[in-house]
């Protein structure tokens, strides 16, 4: 069997998302339907604006949050088993945040090739005005 390919944009991902899935995230981030997107390069377009994004992560619980902080100074695209070395003694959670941060449309990409959205890893990464 072979394997799809690996989706190159946001947009590629949330293409190859099942009804069910799109449904989803957009019962998780209400915002990306005002005004109601003609296509799914616009939803992925309005899901990385700022204020957006900015919403998504105010709504995480503490380790996703913490997971997407680790994302943001990680290399991109990031391996999982990366990742996890990143966050010692969270493995075991580590899926379900992923999976947390899949659904809200702030992460994309296979497990070998984690990408954070971008206006979320400029939030979240330390830089000269937020060291940590």
């Amino acid at each position: 069997m072979t394997r799809p390919p690996a989706p190159r944009t946001l947009a590629d991902e949330l293409r190859a998302r099942t009804d069910a899935q799109l449904a989803g995230l957009l019962r998780a981030r209400a915002d990306l339907l005002s005004p109601l997107p003609g296509d799914l390069s616009q939803l992925a377009t309005r899901a990385g604006t700022r204020a957006s994004v900015l919403r998504a992560l105010e709504r995480l619980d503490t380790f996703t949050l913490r997971t997407a902080e680790a994302l943001a100074v990680a290399p991109q695209p990031c391996p999982v088993e990366a990742l996890a070395a990143l966050l010692p003694g969270g493995e075991h959670r580590l899926p379900l945040a992923l999976d947390a941060l899949r659904d809200r449309a702030l992460l994309w990409g296979r497990d070998d090739a984690l990408r954070l959205v971008r206006t979320a890893q400029e939030l979240l990464a330390p830089n000269p005005t937020r060291p940590s």
